[in-house]
């Protein structure tokens, strides 16, 4: 995992368009998943050169997946942004979770964190003129269009397979016609040399 030694002069790279945030303090970024404005398959770097999922690094905490169907998974995803979906009604406080630090799995209801922002009082919008104000935000981050676009990579993905293992079954078709081809003109070669 990337060293956060330097936490000032990172930089976050969006998966779905390739734009570049940065640099920027880490914890403005931290802030930013919290938030759901970073997603799993969004990139870190601490130089603009080495990138990293940004789930892969420990500070980030995006410790938790999302239960979104039998063998669907979304995430790693921060605590932050979990709140964030059930605001959004992405999600229900019964919606399964997994700590992928600890295996553990729990309903949303049942965590503390969704306890503690259920008590707490709503938070009010963030002031104009903030820091928050001055650095464009990445995109908020959808459970939903985030599934539909995997299901398009991966039916995209399908497809091109399917292509190549159908040019693959046709090159051996072919292959094997040639190699009886020439186990005829070999078969009729020896007999010829046997005659003589």
């Amino acid at each position: 995992m990337p060293q956060t030694d330097n936490p000032v002069n990172w930089y976050l790279k969006k998966h779905e368009n390739g734009e570049v945030f940065g640099p920027i303090h880490l914890s403005k970024i931290q802030e930013w998943a919290r938030s759901a404005h970073v997603n799993p398959q969004d990139m870190l770097s601490p130089d603009n050169v080495v990138w990293t999922k940004a789930p892969m690094v420990a500070d980030m905490k995006m410790d938790w997946l999302v239960v979104v169907g039998e063998d669907l998974l979304y995430g790693p995803t921060t605590a932050g942004a979990l709140i964030e979906f059930y605001r959004m009604e992405e999600i229900t406080p019964d919606t399964l979770l997994i700590n992928s630090c600890t295996g553990e799995w729990v309903a949303l209801r049942d965590t503390s964190f969704f306890q503690e922002a259920m008590a707490a009082p709503k938070e009010e919008e963030v002031p104009s003129g903030t820091l928050f104000d001055k650095l464009e935000l990445p995109t908020k981050g959808n459970i939903r269009f985030n599934l539909q676009k995997r299901v398009r990579e991966l039916e995209s993905s399908l497809l091109d397979k399917r292509r190549r293992l159908l040019a693959a079954e046709e090159t051996i078709a072919k292959m094997e016609v040639r190699m009886k081809e020439l186990e005829d003109r070999i078969k009729d070669f020896s007999g010829l040399r046997s005659k003589n």
